[in-house]
């Protein structure tokens, strides 16, 4: 009978034929080499995640090109989201077959070159569709990055280093709407300073080939260069994952990896390493056969290897724990993508009410329903073009406090994965998203009775924080529950699914929003309790 403690994959045995790969990565210790490979991890988890939120802040002057209202805006955020949510699965699968590190190559790659060339599409219809494309592309390295980075630490560290990790997920939310901001002088209140803000709210304006490039469309390009460099870094510096190769049966490769590791943590020489053998972990065998290498053989080889792996994952004790776990992060992410992606729309509604309406409070539903004389859309002087070519004229007026109170919530999340890392350890794995996500849930029920952009700030911040730290905590606990050969996958699996959650969620919010406001805002805070409650059914994280 199993026990409500989760067995956890940490053989010890040492044999004639050699030492596992838990053992040997605990002789490696967690030092220099992990630490680099954390920043490195890090700055690709920027890209990721400024590609996640850059639709956020595009979506308010993106209106104005593509002619476009909310249910647009919101089908806008739904093209990316479900590009990422059909490919966490396909990837994550792939992953488990092919390797961590070629998958996110390959990914990052494309990603890169198509976030280029969707920056200089002219209209709505095909932005669409390659939004739908950089999605599935980038889903891959957002996916999978929890177990390629997490596959180099010992088991103990596992779950901590995934939630250091969330924090330059993080840094991405706070660097994104500074790179948004304009140029604007701080001369009134008495210092020559400047703060440098740059992009959207620039006056760029070229036309050429029918295409109207401006401000938005070169912060979306830009995204595009970390992102090849990075996947440039990864492939030239860091090799796939020990783990992985000895899931796979390539012991000396594992082995070569495990001895650099030990040299660059501990100063001494690769030779002194120990571990001269490691335990194969070959769980699928599947015979290659060098003078058969047809397409047909290739493909047969590979849909076994997929069969295996999920049938593997619906099998007990795993399904028990990939429901729970791949549940509560579904309601994690129906919060935070759902809520999260639209928050610059209502600060931007709302600091627009407030400057033509002074000293006025109303609450958000009140403001909604007004929306048609509180539309962020005005006559000026500058003419574009718009779907049915009719030239009209559009103002891309974003204020200026939108981007503020975007950095102040980001800001305040950036401790979650310091303080969610530094208590993983010392707490059971279910406290965290439990108490966390109930007061996620709380504040988004706030949110209903708040009457002003500075009170929509403070839920916010709270609602951001708590949801944060669960988020990336769940993603560790789920690394370090489920064995190698299913990791990759039952993780893809988890966030395909909390995309899927997020998708629904832009939806609802994009087509009720401005009907009837309350149905969205009471259904995201009921799903987030929910998923809180739940969150007490985690399994602890003894070893047996």
């Amino acid at each position: 009978m199993i026990s409500e403690e989760i067995l956890y994959y940490t053989p010890k045995d040492r044999s004639k034929e050699g030492t596992d790969i838990e053992t040997a990565l605990e002789i490696c210790g967690t030092g220099r080499y992990q630490y680099v490979f954390l920043l490195v991890c890090g700055l690709l988890f920027i890209c990721v995640g400024m590609q996640y939120a850059v639709n956020a802040y595009i979506l308010p002057s993106a209106e104005c090109d593509f002619n476009i209202g909310s249910e647009q805006k919101g089908f806008l955020n739904v093209a990316f989201l479900g590009g990422c949510t059909f490919s966490a699965l396909f990837w994550g699968i792939f992953a488990g077959v092919y390797g961590r590190k070629n998958i996110i190559l390959l990914t990052l790659f494309t990603d890169s070159v198509l976030t280029i060339i969707t920056s200089f599409l002219p209209s709505y219809n095909l932005f669409l569709i390659f939004r739908v494309i950089c999605g599935f592309m980038i889903g891959a390295p957002g996916s999978l990055i929890y177990t390629y980075h997490g596959e180099f630490y010992e088991y103990k560290n596992q779950t901590k280093s995934i939630c250091f990790l969330g924090f330059f997920f993080l840094i991405s939310w706070l660097i994104l709407p500074g790179k948004c901001f304009r140029l604007w002088s701080l001369s009134e209140i008495g210092t020559s300073e400047r703060l440098a803000w740059t992009f959207i709210p620039l006056p760029i304006n070229y036309e050429f080939h029918g295409i109207h490039y401006n401000s938005w469309r070169m912060l979306l390009g830009f995204i595009g260069v970390p992102t090849f460099i990075i996947a440039v870094t990864v492939l030239v510096k860091y090799p796939e994952t020990p783990k992985f190769l000895v899931s796979q049966g390539r012991t000396d490769e594992a082995l070569a990896i495990l001895r650099k590791i030990y040299a660059v943590n501990t100063g001494r020489d690769e030779s002194e390493y120990p571990i001269k053998q490691l335990l194969s972990c070959v769980t699928l065998e599947v015979k290659k056969d060098e003078t058969s290498s047809s397409s047909m053989h290739i493909l047969t080889s590979l849909l076994k290897n997929i069969w295996w792996q999920l049938r593997t994952i619906v099998s007990p004790p795993h399904l028990k724990y990939a429901i729970i776990l791949w549940t509560i992060y579904a309601s994690n992410m129906f919060g935070s993508y759902g809520f999260g992606l639209w928050m610059p729309e209502l600060f931007n509604r709302f600091e627009n009410y407030q400057q033509s309406h002074p000293n006025a409070s109303v609450s958000v539903c009140e403001l909604t329903r007004n929306m048609q004389q509180s539309l962020n859309v005005t006559v000026v002087d500058e003419p574009f073009l718009s779907l049915d070519g009719v030239v009209s004229e559009c103002k891309r007026n974003i204020n200026e406090r939108v981007f503020i109170n975007s950095l102040t919530i980001n800001a305040v999340s950036l401790p979650a994965n310091i303080i969610s890392g530094c208590l993983t350890n010392r707490v059971n794995h279910r406290t965290i998203p439990t108490i966390s996500m109930l007061l996620a849930g709380a504040a988004s029920f706030g949110v209903y009775f708040v009457k002003s952009s500075q009170q929509v700030l403070m839920m916010a911040c709270v609602f951001s924080l708590m949801l944060t730290m669960s988020n990336f905590m769940m993603a560790g606990v789920a690394v370090n529950i489920f064995p190698t050969h299913i990791r990759a996958a039952t993780v893809s699996i988890m966030i395909c699914l909390g995309r899927a959650s997020g998708i629904m969620s832009n939806l609802m919010i994009g087509m009720l929003l401005d009907l009837i406001c309350e149905v969205p805002i009471f259904m995201l805070a009921s799903v987030i309790t929910f998923g809180g409650l739940l969150s007490l059914l985690i399994p602890s994280k003894k070893r047996k």
